[in-house]
């Protein structure tokens, strides 16, 4: 694989892509957040630790962007929904592929 011109192999590759920063972790209240998604949550105000779930937390993310619009937060909330979806619909390893994929090809 080439990046900027330069042949890579795979370990290269993870690196470059900076993976450990966006794998989806448990934290210690249950949630499944990449360490790139609690760094941005954090930088806009929200502890994700003062929610009780997922849902409270997009809730007030989406109250959030309503008043004032940040890029990357409004990414982190569309992934956030797509987290309740695939949770409620029984799919966790599709989202969880779907989420590397992107971030790895985005």
């Amino acid at each position: 694989m080439k990046v900027n011109n330069k042949d890579i192999d795979l370990d290269m590759a993870i690196n470059y892509a900076n993976i450990d920063n966006v794998l989806l972790k448990r934290r210690d209240n249950g949630f499944l957040l990449s360490d790139y998604q609690v760094e941005v949550l954090k930088r806009n105000g929200f502890d994700y630790n003062n929610y009780a779930s997922i849902n409270e937390l997009l809730f007030d993310i989406e109250d959030y962007l309503n008043i004032e619009f940040d890029q990357e937060l409004d990414l982190i909330s569309s992934e956030l929904a797509e987290l309740i979806y695939y949770k409620d619909t029984k799919k966790w390893e599709d989202i969880i592929f779907l989420l590397i994929f992107k971030y790895l090809f985005s």
